[in-house]
């Protein structure tokens, strides 16, 4: 039997504006696929998790 089971799955969806130059978009794309982005943001998500004491025993985890 497994330890535990997905209860819920939450997505992020990041636009930026259609007519930004292609240089800018890949800047964009380069800072959010870096590692320091991705540390902030599970950094943030433990912060609202651990906030909230009947979430106490929720094991949260972020993939790309």
């Amino acid at each position: 039997m497994a330890k535990t089971f997905v209860l819920d799955e939450l997505h992020i969806t990041l636009r930026i504006p259609s007519g930004l130059p292609d240089s800018r978009s890949d800047e964009l794309g380069v800072t959010l696929r870096g590692a320091e982005f991705m540390s902030r943001l599970r950094r943030a998500i433990r912060t609202v998790v651990r906030g909230d004491p009947e979430l106490n025993v929720v094991r949260v985890s972020l993939s790309r």
